[in-house]
């Protein structure tokens, strides 16, 4: 199976396949590295003797998978606890309709700051433009994933949705006034931590459970869920099509249904999981915000329509800040 490197699959090890193995004997093998390249040896495979059993995948990518017939739906009968993952999560977890992936965690896109640095925090995604920020704003491209959710974000507290051609345009026309105000352009999470740690960006559109891990490690970063809404940002697990060990892949997802394990995961990397059931420990609870009425309230990219235009979108962007 599929998992990120780092931190994120020793947490993953710990929560679930330690526990999976003990009680079936099975063993688990790791395939690290992304999304986009999981997906790219998925389609070599086309449906054959696939390189993994599970594939993790965020929603740009899982959507893709589906219509490439790469993923196998799944039978929800067969994962114990599903009832008990939050609904919200396994609509956005599944295509089209279908149930294709089981929800493990959502983080929340809104904004990590630096809180000796910024004395008034933002509350709200057009905050951004604050005059104070100006010099000191992180602003990644539209081709990684806060970038692109910056932009929801934004279009949302403007009452559109990312990926109405008039919406695009009313938020792009304000991200555009940030001209000037940028002080870099992160590409990925290495370059958005190292941005915040150095001081290059005081205020970067970030993960929720990114943000927190830094402060628990002594970095001065607070975050602000913006009270439009925060941008969902859900990982899940997908069955690959032709998987010689489905039997096991399923045994496996009911192992990280249960609320106990999904809750070493959650608190290990600072991300509410799927499962409704699970108290929190003070720490997380006071800090993280989840619930289905959380998730209602994100919002959420619909993939199928803005991937189209991401290209548009992103020329655009560059016209600005290129």
């Amino acid at each position: 199976m599929t998992a990120f490197a780092g931190a994120w699959s020793d947490t993953f090890t710990k929560a679930f396949v330690e526990p999976f193995e003990k009680r079936t004997g099975a063993k688990v093998q790791f395939v690290p590295g992304g999304g986009s390249e999981w997906l790219t040896k998925l389609r070599a495979a086309n449906g054959q003797n696939p390189p993994y059993d599970l594939v993790a995948l965020t929603p740009d990518l899982s959507g893709q998978a589906a219509r490439a017939n790469v993923l196998q739906p799944l039978d929800p009968n067969r994962i114990s606890n599903w009832s008990e993952l939050s609904p919200v999560l396994v609509e956005h977890a599944g295509v089209d309709g279908t149930t294709f992936g089981m929800p493990l965690t959502t983080g929340s896109t809104g904004f990590a700051y630096r809180k000796d640095l910024i004395a008034n925090p933002p509350t709200d995604w057009s905050d951004l433009l604050k005059p104070e920020y100006c010099g000191h704003v992180g602003l990644p491209p539209l081709t990684f994933n806060p970038g692109l959710e910056m932009l929801a974000g934004l279009a949302h507290e403007q009452g559109g949705s990312l990926g109405d051609p008039a919406a695009n345009q009313k938020a792009l026309d304000t991200l555009t006034r940030l001209k000037g105000c940028v002080s870099t352009y992160p590409a990925d999470s290495g370059a958005m931590q190292t941005a915040l740690q150095n001081g290059d960006a005081w205020i970067v559109p970030w993960w929720d459970g990114r943000a927190f891990a830094m402060e628990q490690n002594g970095a001065q970063v607070g975050f602000v869920y913006p009270k439009s809404g925060a941008v969902g940002a859900l990982t899940s697990y997908y069955l690959a099509k032709g998987s010689a060990n489905s039997d096991l892949a399923y045994e496996f997802l009911s192992e990280m249904s249960k609320p106990e394990n999904m809750k070493v995961f959650a608190q290990g990397t600072w991300y509410a999981a799927a499962n409704t059931t699970i108290t929190y420990d003070q720490t997380f609870a006071s800090r993280v915000k989840y619930g289905n009425d959380v998730y209602q309230g994100f919002a959420w990219i619909d993939y199928a329509k803005v991937l189209p235009q991401l290209t548009g979108l992103q020329e655009k962007w560059n016209e600005t800040f290129a």
